[in-house]
């Protein structure tokens, strides 16, 4: 039996979600464990979820105490489940628990360890003894993997450990067989002729969202935003609900979300420079940005800047309201239209990579041969 382990709903989680569907069509034996923090999702079948209730963010004890309760949680479930197990952990607090309990059990498990995110590169100031914590946490849990994916090819000069012989890439590229869910809505266009930018994502305080919902705010732009996450920025868009060139759409899921970006001109996916991961990020909003057919503002001096820029499929910009400003304010109509132009026509290269990937490289690994129904 696979058992695939996220730390969220799994609802809004687009590169979890990719994997279940995928074990949907080939009719394979599946658990999910997902926490649904704040008890407020809709319930995946075959999920079995962590019962433990826990703000977005937060940082102090508090946030060490439900991670490690969630780690505990994982471990206790898995060694309820009888059989031998498939464990695909997403992300170190899924591939940890996961780890320590291949090590303790006597049964014939397998550990995929897919690496969302080098966690102990999130941590640049948290100080050493955390950072130490959890680069222990990361060596452990990748020696004990039988097999790593990664999002990006780059991200492999992340990770200080030799995984050579035991990696595969997948990158954050929506899996769709149609894109008939995509067509223009009046509900997300704006009545004046300003360009719309829109963000769907986790709300941190590391996104540049402060600028961008302030450069809405002064009128240089309309804005669709949704997502969840940072309370500060919750409040703020509750504050300002009745502007006429910011709408705010709560937490919505993946199609509800490609739907606002296809009706919207701009994608703006910023990140921090100063965070080692955001320098190597994989972002799906890149590959979202393909399939819309959308140009997409990110970062200078990250990777995803540097093939926005190679394929003619968006802008980088400094990380600040200014530059943001500075930018739409030199662009037109036509270049907008040019370089959504471009975004679309890379899609044909990525729009089979998904399904090639899972019924090939993923299977393979999994040996998902001997675990389908019959």
């Amino acid at each position: 039996m696979i058992v695939l382990i996220r730390c969220n709903d799994i609802v809004s989680d687009s590169r979890a979600k990719k994997y279940i569907d995928f074990y949907e069509r080939a009719h394979l034996d599946y658990t999910i464990i997902a926490w649904d923090r704040l008890g407020q999702s809709s319930r995946l079948p075959r999920a079995i979820y962590c019962p433990v209730r826990s703000r977005y963010n937060q940082g102090g004890m508090r946030a060490i105490r439900d991670r490690i309760k969630w780690m505990w949680f994982i471990l206790k479930t898995l060694l309820l489940l009888k059989d031998d197990l498939k464990i695909h952990a997403c992300d170190l607090d899924a591939a940890f628990p996961a780890a320590v309990y291949k090590l303790l059990s006597r049964r014939h498990n397998f550990l995929l360890f897919d690496v969302f995110d080098w966690i102990s590169d999130t941590l640049n100031n948290q100080g050493a003894l955390v950072s130490k914590v959890f680069a222990v946490m990361e060596r452990f849990s990748t020696s004990q993997a039988d097999h790593i994916v990664i999002c990006e090819p780059e991200r492999i000069r992340q990770i200080p450990y030799d995984i050579s012989g035991k990696y595969s890439i997948l990158q954050n590229i929506p899996a769709f067989r149609s894109n008939e869910f995509l067509y223009n809505d009046p509900a997300y266009r704006f009545q004046n002729d300003r360009f719309t930018l829109v963000y769907v994502g986790s709300f941190t305080f590391n996104r540049c969202l402060d600028e961008l919902i302030e450069g809405a705010a002064q009128g240089y732009y309309n804005l669709n935003i949704a997502g969840y996450g940072d309370k500060a920025i919750v409040d703020k868009l509750e504050h300002l609900k009745n502007h006429p060139g910011i709408r705010y759409y709560g937490k919505v899921n993946y199609t509800d979300g490609l739907r606002i970006m296809y009706n919207s001109d701009i994608i703006y996916a910023m990140y921090s420079t100063v965070t080692p991961n955001h320098r190597f990020a994989a972002p799906n909003k890149y590959y979202e940005a393909m399939f819309v057919g959308k140009p997409l503002i990110t970062t200078n001096g990250i990777i995803v800047a540097d093939k926005v820029r190679e394929n003619r499929m968006g802008y980088g910009i400094d990380e600040s309201l200014e530059s943001l400003i500075q930018l739409i304010q030199s662009l037109t109509a036509d270049d907008v239209k040019e370089t959504s132009e471009h975004a679309a026509a890379l899609w044909q290269q990525y729009q089979s990579a998904t399904d090639l990937y899972l019924n090939t490289t993923y299977s393979k690994v999994m040996q998902l041969n001997h675990l389908s129904e019959s």
